[in-house]
């Protein structure tokens, strides 16, 4: 019990500390950015190889960027944690009569002691074409009727109320559902970073009293943030076999859209 109640009080500490030396919602922003970008670029890879199938190409997409993110945010623990961070609590192992101290936390790399401020991950800035193309890439079109005679015009945006208002809506909900899960892990980013952050520095033994404790920041992590994973891919899924089975000859969104104006 009393071993519970120091934990408690250590990552209590331990989330002040990383909260007045970090902008966390503005390092999970630029994870949610990298994360994007790096669905786009699964699915991107994916169209390519000739994975012509929406519904299961978006899933395998958005979890292929829930497995970015897993990394991107151990990558924040391991640029965070590198920075000095002096935790003080009664050492569990001598009764209350001691200290515990992290001069330095350094876990699983290098941070250079003292250095604050975020750099950023370098795919953090990507344009990632955010709603777009949501996933994919324009690269084949439909393959329906409706020959060329349309003139040089970029894309006729006439849609038919039966089916192109159809696609805009379920891409608009596709678009509310994906800027609300990353809203709610911006919001809990105070929560969920530093917890992770503990948990690794528990599972690296640089909590000395605690090492016994078991470490669990992937499963952790994945606690705090499954139910918007599983929404986005549902969503995702079923968004791409409905704009597929409205417009069977489309791989694409942009695909779809055309389909959709020219029928």
């Amino acid at each position: 019990m009393a071993k519970k109640g120091t934990l408690k009080k250590l990552g209590v500490s331990f989330q002040e500390k990383l909260l007045k030396r970090y902008f966390v919602r503005w390092h999970m922003s630029l994870i949610l950015m990298a994360t994007v970008a790096s669905g786009l670029l699964v699915d991107k890879a994916l169209l390519k190889l000739g994975f012509d199938t929406m519904s299961w190409r978006y899933a395998i997409s958005v979890l292929a960027a829930y497995g970015f993110f897993f990394l991107a945010v151990r990558m924040w623990v391991w640029y965070a944690a590198g920075v000095a961070v002096t935790i003080s609590l009664p050492d569990l192992n001598s009764n209350g009569t001691g200290d515990i101290g992290i001069p330095n936390i350094d876990i699983g790399g290098g941070g250079v002691e003292g250095e604050a401020g975020f750099t950023g991950f370098a795919g953090g800035d990507s344009g990632g074409g955010g709603a777009s193309d949501l996933f994919d890439t324009p690269v084949v079109s439909s393959g329906g009727g409706g020959g060329g005679g349309g003139g040089g015009s970029s894309f006729d945006f006439s849609l038919d109320l039966d089916e192109g208002f159809w696609i805009l809506l379920v891409l608009a909900v596709v678009v509310i559902v994906i800027a609300m899960a990353g809203g709610y892990l911006i919001w809990m980013a105070p929560e969920i970073l530093p917890d992770v952050a503990l948990e690794c520095a528990i599972g690296a033994g640089l909590v000395k009293s605690l090492k016994d404790q078991e470490a669990g920041w992937a499963g952790r992590l994945l606690w705090n943030t499954w139910i918007p994973l599983v929404i986005v891919m549902i969503v995702a899924f079923f968004a791409g076999a409905f704009i597929q089975g409205t417009c069977p000859g489309a791989t694409s969104v942009r695909a779809a859209l055309h389909c959709a104006a020219t029928q």
